[in-house]
């Protein structure tokens, strides 16, 4: 099992208590650089892997491939944790990691515990409140989007499937005991709490965002697949 630790943006005490749970429970916990070793170590032994920003390609894609087979291993042994600064499921390194483990080990089950960003971080710093909608980007093409209050998860997916988006999976009172993961066709109705995901198919992301996840249970209703905890 590999577990993506969320660090947050520096403030040791901006981790959340899964994250140090995470940290304390895991066999091996691997880290990007300093300052996240740094946020780890209190519940840990990090261990530091190097990702060094080269421009010699195969020199670099030798090294993330002996990254993701070292990180693999820990994880085939037992409890396997990989903590990044700020949310590992935004702009991480953890990501590229993830995809590439996930295609040198297939199987491998993979799992990530969300934490503060580096948007949430600014607008709290700033002391703007973010109540509108707003872009976050390094520059790149938008292959994503998220909708918040989606209330009508069908219509919301029609209007975007215009704009190219054929990807879709909507979450319903997240991490709570009521929550619901539905991936694929989607219902006409749900709560005030949901949250819809939408991805142009083909561009780098999730490889499994439309399977089912290892840890939860799922029932089928028609088409779609309905994850509930």
């Amino acid at each position: 099992m590999l577990i993506g630790v969320s660090l947050g943006p520096g403030d040791p005490g901006l981790l959340t208590l899964k994250a140090v749970e995470v940290l304390s429970k895991s066999e091996a916990v691997f880290v990007p650089g300093e300052l996240a070793r740094e946020l780890a170590s209190p519940y840990c032994r990090p261990i530091v892997l190097e990702f060094p920003m080269i421009e010699d390609e195969g020199r670099l894609e030798h090294i993330w491939a002996r990254n993701a087979d070292i990180v693999a291993k820990e994880a085939r042994r037992g409890q396997a944790a990989f903590a990044c600064i700020g949310d590992v499921n935004t702009f991480s390194t953890f990501t590229h990691l993830k995809r590439l483990i996930l295609e040198r080990h297939p199987g491998t089950a993979v799992e990530s515990i969300p934490g503060v960003c580096a948007a949430c971080a600014l607008a709290a710093r700033l002391g703007v409140g973010l109540e509108r909608s707003f872009l976050v980007s390094d520059g790149s093409s938008p292959n994503a989007t998220i909708r918040l209050k989606a209330t009508r998860p069908a219509e919301i997916a029609l209007s975007l499937q215009r704009e190219g988006f054929d990807e879709f999976a909507l979450g319903s009172r997240l991490y709570s005991g009521d929550e619901k993961l539905i991936r694929g066709e989607m219902p006409e109705k749900s709560g005030y709490f949901s949250v819809l995901y939408a991805r142009k198919r083909g561009t780098h992301g999730d490889q499994n965002m439309m399977t089912r996840d290892a840890d939860q249970k799922a029932s089928p209703k028609s088409e779609n697949e309905v994850h509930q905890r």
